[in-house]
């Protein structure tokens, strides 16, 4: 599968000699869509905040609804996308690029041992979610957002603020998460190149029918060969991670907006809210309208 970047709308603004750090002098409009068309990453770390607007956040294969007061957090290299899903409602966000080798310096510094230091950013690339909701983790939240809210071209000493800011985030981000790292870790190491396109591809094209051999094609190994290694990296099937994923965003979509359950399933890429109703209860032992009441 053929990767293509994002074309950037917009130009972040160089605010030191050494262009360590890059921020929006003003918030920006995400663009409305109802699909994930193109990933994109950077060699910096990215932060964000959300001023307005609803959105679907797709990182590394991990989907998140976003609304207001919500920030994200992607590690480098972390391919990622964000849209609005609301054209009446825009996402309004504003963003921070800091350079990864000035940051990671600084946890260098500040921390001496060498194993701790490796363990930090291994847990910012893996275990950190990409978006982070202030009734969820307050303290990570407002980290974050005083790194954003910072940014200021009258600021002296500016990047050098951002940089540490950002490092004494991320300890207390392995604080906070690195518990759930370990098995994520191992299972990138499990990764197979082979079918690295076939689960990009659901990622991005959870809501079409496409049979096994449509995707057996799309990675050039027989279905066998397929089902085979994809279990292995997976723990299932390739038609059965699609319809998790669908659950997954379905039940993001229920509990943060209110929209119908009819749009919902007809969103995600089922032919009948009947078949929604079948594999919600399979995967989260409870029905729909159940989940949003308890969870909306």
């Amino acid at each position: 599968m053929q990767k293509q970047a994002f074309s950037v709308r917009f130009e972040p603004i160089a605010v030191s000699p050494e262009e360590t750090l890059y921020f929006d002098a003003s918030p920006v409009r995400l663009p409305y869509s109802e699909d994930f068309p193109m990933l994109h990453y950077h060699d910096r770390y990215e932060i964000g905040i959300c001023y307005d607007g609803e959105g679907m956040f797709l990182s590394e294969g991990v989907f998140s609804y976003f609304s207001k007061g919500d920030v994200f957090f992607i590690p480098p290299n972390a391919h990622h996308y964000a849209r609005s899903v609301r054209k009446s409602k825009p996402l309004v966000c504003r963003f921070v690029y800091l350079n990864t080798k000035t940051v990671e310096a600084l946890i260098n510094f500040i921390n001496k041992d060498k194993k701790k230091t490796s363990d930090i950013l291994m847990s910012s690339k893996h275990s950190i979610p990409p978006v982070i909701r202030f009734g969820e983790n307050q303290k990570a939240n407002l980290m974050l957002a005083d790194i954003i809210e910072t940014c200021s071209p009258n600021e002296p000493h500016l990047a050098t603020l951002i940089e540490l800011k950002t490092a004494l985030f991320l300890f207390e981000a392995y604080k906070t998460f690195s518990n759930e790292s370990k098995d994520v870790v191992d299972k990138i190491y499990k990764m197979d190149a082979g079918i690295d396109s076939v689960a990009e591809y659901l990622s991005l094209n959870y809501d079409k029918n496409d049979s096994i051999s449509d995707l057996a094609k799309l990675c050039r190994l027989s279905e066998s060969q397929l089902r085979r290694r994809f279990v292995k990296v997976y723990g299932t099937t390739p038609i059965a991670y699609r319809l998790r994923l669908r659950c997954k965003i379905a039940a993001e979509l229920l509990s943060r907006t209110r929209f119908p359950i009819q749009r919902i399933s007809d969103r995600v890429g089922f032919t009948d809210v009947s078949d929604l109703y079948k594999a919600f209860k399979k995967i989260y032992d409870t029905s729909p309208s159940a989940y949003r009441t308890k969870n909306g």
